[in-house]
């Protein structure tokens, strides 16, 4: 699995952890998109403004079921980043 897919398919186990809690979630269109156009570095830059942007709420409802949040998965995340660019 190269880069790029490990990183995606950390975002992918949140988003499919969590879909049916998030009516309309566009998570996973939006971090396939953001791989599509700006490779690793623009998947990266994506995440980061997801746990700085307006997904409070998100955070909240995930946390409350006990599911996967992109907190709570960013080691993983930025492991995958991180390991390959070595």
């Amino acid at each position: 699995m190269d880069r790029g897919a490990a990183m995606l398919a950390v975002v992918l186990d949140v988003y499919e952890g969590g879909k049916d809690l998030i009516p309309g979630w566009k998570l996973k269109e939006h971090a396939e998109s953001a791989l599509a156009t700006g490779g690793v570095e623009g998947l990266r830059r994506y995440y980061e403004a997801c746990l700085t942007g307006s997904g409070h709420l998100v955070k909240i409802t995930l946390e409350r079921d006990r599911r996967k949040t992109l907190e709570s998965e960013r080691e993983r995340f930025m492991s995958m980043y991180l390991g390959a660019a070595r």
